[in-house]
């Protein structure tokens, strides 16, 4: 046989190994593709040289992932010590990798549409929840999953050992490992930095980045950087040009003259289009549509980012959350803030929180020791709590409200209270009485877990209102993140995918005003603090909502890993942190459908969008590292 025929031969049963798995990766590729499609409006593909950018890319990361996944069987096939064990061990290895791998990109087919990007550290903490509170669909897909899993492992584990019997006899497969270690050396040569799973933003659009990754390099590399902050050093500007343009150490001008109780409602995956008149989803509420009658309404407020830990962390600390896993979790958890339950507990405040989920589920109760605030209350504190009904995520929003009204009976003035509701979260589970009770209205599932929310709250204050502290208490609304209104909203939006309702109502103002400047859920901490009439130094991302309001001011937000966004009230600029330039710049107001990438233009506007973006990234960055 000729050398290279014989070369040809001796190495086909390892790329014959090597393609199959491509194949497999590529076959859950093509399903994400297809599920996520009408998501990601059409992944932006619109021509040939887009269309090669992403395929080339995707098989690069795939390619990765898959040398990555072999390398341990082919690597102990060059050792001296061939014996079957030693081989079927690092067999076991690969094929653990390899089943992993699959899993994760098959679990982001489904968790793209919540998480808006690839998997990261964050999935380690969102897992428990859904399988432990579920209905019978959650047992059923974790069945599934687990029969997938072992089907994954066995066809894989059946390639390994054909390999292993082919290889007794033969020299090790020396071209495909050499193929496979040059993949992963390419990680690491030259400048291109193809290591961050954000590359290749140079080549595609943020839409489509997703399409050319792989979710174990996402995952690992989320690991690898779990303590570190996720964007790089930055040094836009000197020191004192940054704070001109962007500075997180804030004051409160405006203070209650005497102390307010408050009561913060973070409302959970609830959008704005909830609250939208001109909206076709606008949900009748009629006891919140009652409220906004006499309450303060923003109708430009904005999340953060589009998960539920980082919008706690903004909303009661007014931080950006940086980091890939929470921020409480991470290395960072000692990061210079305001803590807002020891800043209320020194002027005689007590605090206390309230969420029907299980004692720490995603870490919340830590989250609440680390900002200070005095008691934290779970499913586990209702009397009788196992045989009441049960939403997915844990107890429904009328038992958690009634535990709050017992407590505030006992809770001396003055008090910082927090309500977070889950019933409004995915899946959108009812109680078995409010489910019949709706069952022949025409509404989406999450307009009527809106619904049952409203009657809840209508229940708390019909009581409330009777309460000695009631006329000297406000009450604070704010959605953790935007959710879609309903299951025939398919595309993400840059703006509108962040906008959520914040509105505060006052017994002793009774007023209705409605306020079109642009607002965040990082203000909500700084706007506690001057109702507790606190005009001391804060560190803040954010402004009190008792402020004189500012037309011209830019609020910030994080699309995913690596891309943030700035927005003020006519332009919204995407920039890659990672890279240290902008992506796109789109004039929303003019542009609704976000055709027209400005940035190639000469624009003083632009200019000073992408200035304030970059000092935010530069306060933060900076904030991080010096904690």
């Amino acid at each position: 046989m000729p050398p290279l025929k014989k070369i040809i031969a001796r190495e086909y049963p390892a790329v014959q190994l090597l393609l199959k798995l491509l194949i497999l990766l590529w076959l859950v590729k093509t399903i994400f593709f297809l599920y996520n499609y009408r998501l990601s409006n059409g992944w932006e593909i619109s021509n040939a040289k887009t269309l090669f950018a992403v395929l080339g890319w995707a098989l690069y990361y795939d390619l990765l992932c898959t040398a990555l996944v072999l390398l341990p069987f082919f690597l102990a096939l060059l050792l001296p010590v061939r014996r079957g064990r030693f081989l079927t061990i690092a067999a076991w290895i690969s094929v653990g990798l390899g089943t992993f791998a699959v899993m994760l990109n098959i679990v982001d087919i489904f968790y793209f549409a919540f998480h808006r990007q690839r998997a990261d550290a964050d999935l380690l903490y969102v897992l428990r929840n859904p399988f432990q509170n579920g209905p019978a669909i959650a047992l059923i897909i974790l069945v599934a999953g687990i029969i997938l899993l072992a089907v994954v492992s066995w066809i894989l584990m059946k390639q390994f050992k054909r390999l292993i019997k082919v290889s007794v006899d033969n020299e090790p497969f020396y071209l495909t490992t050499i193929f496979l270690l040059c993949l992963i050396a390419s990680l690491f040569v030259g400048h291109s930095k193809r290591m961050l799973p954000n590359r290749p933003l140079t080549d595609v659009t943020s839409k489509q980045l997703p399409l050319t990754q792989n979710s174990l390099h996402s995952f690992l590399y989320s690991l690898y950087r779990s303590k570190e902050a996720v964007i790089p050093s930055a040094s836009y500007f000197p020191a004192n040009e940054q704070t001109r343009w962007f500075n997180n150490r804030t004051l409160n001008t405006m203070a209650a003259a005497t102390p307010k109780n408050v009561v913060l409602f973070i409302m959970e995956s609830v959008p704005y289009e909830f609250f939208d008149s001109n909206s076709p989803y606008k949900v009748p509420l009629p006891f919140l549509d009652s409220l906004l009658t006499h309450s303060s309404f923003y109708s430009n407020a904005f999340s953060y980012s589009y998960n539920s830990n980082k919008g706690i962390t903004a909303i009661l600390t007014g931080l950006p959350t940086l980091t890939d896993i929470p921020l409480y979790h991470s290395p960072f958890a000692g990061i210079t803030k305001t803590s807002i339950g020891e800043r209320l507990a020194a002027t005689g405040y007590s605090s206390s929180f309230f969420i029907g989920d299980n004692f720490d589920d995603f870490g919340f109760a830590k989250c609440c020791n680390w900002t200070g605030i005095q008691h934290y209350y779970c499913m586990q504190d209702v009397p009788g709590y196992k045989k009441l009904p049960k939403h997915t995520m844990g107890l429904h929003d009328e038992y958690m409200i009634e535990l709050m009204q017992e407590k505030l009976k006992t809770t001396p003035a003055p008090f910082f209270t927090t309500l977070y509701n889950i019933s409004t979260h995915y899946p959108n589970d009812l109680t078995p009485t409010f489910r019949q009770q709706t069952s022949s209205l025409p509404l989406s599932a999450p307009a009527k877990s809106m619904l049952y929310y409203d009657q809840c709250l209508s229940n708390f204050f019909s009581w409330a209102a009777t309460q000695p502290w009631y006329s000297n208490t406000v009450f604070i609304f704010c959605s953790d993140h935007w959710a879609r209104p309903d299951d025939s909203v398919t595309t993400d939006d840059v703006v509108n995918s962040f906008r959520i309702p914040i509105f505060i109502f006052d017994p002793s103002i009774n007023k209705k005003s409605v306020q079109h400047n642009l607002v965040s859920q990082l203000d909500i901490m700084n706007t506690v603090l001057s109702y507790s009439g606190s005009t001391d130094s804060i560190t803040s991302y954010g402004k009190s909502l008792l402020e004189q309001p500012d037309t011209t001011r830019t609020i910030f937000t994080k699309v995913n890993n690596g891309v943030y966004q700035a927005i003020n009230s006519r332009y919204v600029l995407g920039f890659d942190a990672d890279a240290g330039r902008a992506l796109y710049c789109f004039d929303y107001i003019a542009d609704a459908k976000r055709e027209r990438n400005l940035l190639s233009r000469k624009n003083s506007a632009i200019d000073s969008i992408q200035n304030m973006m970059k000092a935010f990234l530069q306060s933060a960055s900076n904030h991080y590292r010096n904690r």
